[in-house]
């Protein structure tokens, strides 16, 4: 085996400059010959007028109008990133002037659903199904499929893999019957997310809106 020697040179050139002023003595000029200095009992034809000083005022500055910053809009390429490649979404118009879209997986364990326009979407939600006996592939396919419409939700939400096995391990731990529904929400800056668990229709659902 060959040995590989790595040298790394560094060269660092400081250069200081320095500039050296030397300041020139001036000597006031003498009072030439021939002028006396005034007498100090000379009164002149224009007498000094006092000076009167003014009182300076803190003046508030006029409030300076800024643009309302207008809240950032939710799109749906961004909620749709890599989920549409698994679920085919179709385009409905169940509400005059609103537009939604709507999939459902292969196995029909994933229902996407999405309302609004392309570039403003008003509610994003996307349903998942654990039925009993789920098998662990399935499972996991349910897993990544809300691992994926979370982090396009929320891209800047550091560490959605805890989260969402919190969210599994809470879901697992539910009774059914008067305990088996409950609902908690994840505040974002704008956005906020909501996880509904539902023990029993073995299902959890998440939902996505803008903040009023």
């Amino acid at each position: 085996m060959k040995k590989i020697t790595l040298s790394l040179v560094l060269i660092v050139t400081l250069a200081v400059s320095g500039c050296v002023t030397g300041a020139k003595t001036v000597k006031p000029s003498s009072t030439k010959a021939g002028n006396p200095a005034p007498s100090p009992m000379a009164v002149s034809n224009n007498p000094i007028k006092p000076v009167i000083q003014g009182v300076s005022k803190n003046i508030n500055p006029y409030p300076i109008s800024r643009p309302v910053q207008e809240p950032v809009k939710i799109q749906y390429s961004q909620i749709a990133n890599l989920i549409s490649e698994f679920i085919d979404m179709r385009q409905e118009s169940a509400v005059p002037g609103e537009n939604s879209y709507s999939g459902i997986s292969e196995n029909k364990l994933t229902i996407f659903e999405i309302k609004g326009n392309k570039n403003d979407v008003k509610e994003a939600s996307m349903k998942l199904i654990y039925p009993k006996g789920i098998d662990k592939v399935t499972a996991e396919l349910n897993n990544a499929m809300m691992s994926r419409f979370l982090k396009n939700a929320a891209p800047e939400f550091p560490d959605w893999h805890g989260r969402i096995k919190e969210i599994l391990d809470k879901f697992y731990s539910m009774k059914t019957g008067i305990e088996g529904v409950t609902r908690e929400d994840i505040k974002l800056s704008d956005r906020i997310i909501h996880i509904l668990y539902d023990k029993n229709a073995d299902s959890i659902v998440a939902t996505l809106k803008p903040r009023p």
